[in-house]
């Protein structure tokens, strides 16, 4: 089988973790997960910005997602999320997540972020032109033919 498959993921994110996360020790998980570049766009003045900073975690979990890797932690700071031109968000892979990407094929994915009082939501979709593995070809026909 040939042609191009497109990937897609998404993600949710309560902004309530992402605020117990900026206030335990100072947001230092939050610096874990987030490159210096993501939390410089992810601080005013007065702290962290919770909707932006849960935009991006989603974002990286949906971009993670549509990898289709197993048995790996999702790398953190080997998906970055900042703002494009336009101000839309745009992701940049570096380390193992550009790794990945580059063996699937993809060379580019774009993201959509929404949020709301209490959640935010991600979508990332990606285009590949590696076909999908035969065992993976057969679960979509399966799912097909029902």
């Amino acid at each position: 089988m040939s042609g191009t498959a497109i990937r897609v993921g998404v993600d949710l994110v309560p902004l309530s973790r992402v605020r117990t996360m900026a206030d335990a020790d100072g947001g230092r998980l939050l610096h874990r997960m987030l490159t210096p570049a993501e939390a410089e766009q992810s601080r005013f003045a007065s702290g962290w910005d919770v909707h932006g900073v849960a935009g991006r975690l989603a974002a990286k979990e949906a971009v993670f997602k549509l990898l289709h890797v197993t048995g790996r932690p999702l790398p953190w700071q080997s998906i970055e999320v900042l703002k494009g031109p336009g101000e839309w968000p745009c992701v940049r892979l570096t380390g193992p997540a550009g790794r990945w990407a580059a063996d699937a094929g993809i060379e580019a994915i774009d993201i959509s972020i929404s949020h709301e009082e209490q959640f935010a939501v991600a979508v990332a979709a990606g285009a590949t032109g590696r076909p999908p593995l035969e065992e993976e070809f057969h679960a979509q026909q399966d799912l097909v033919q029902r």
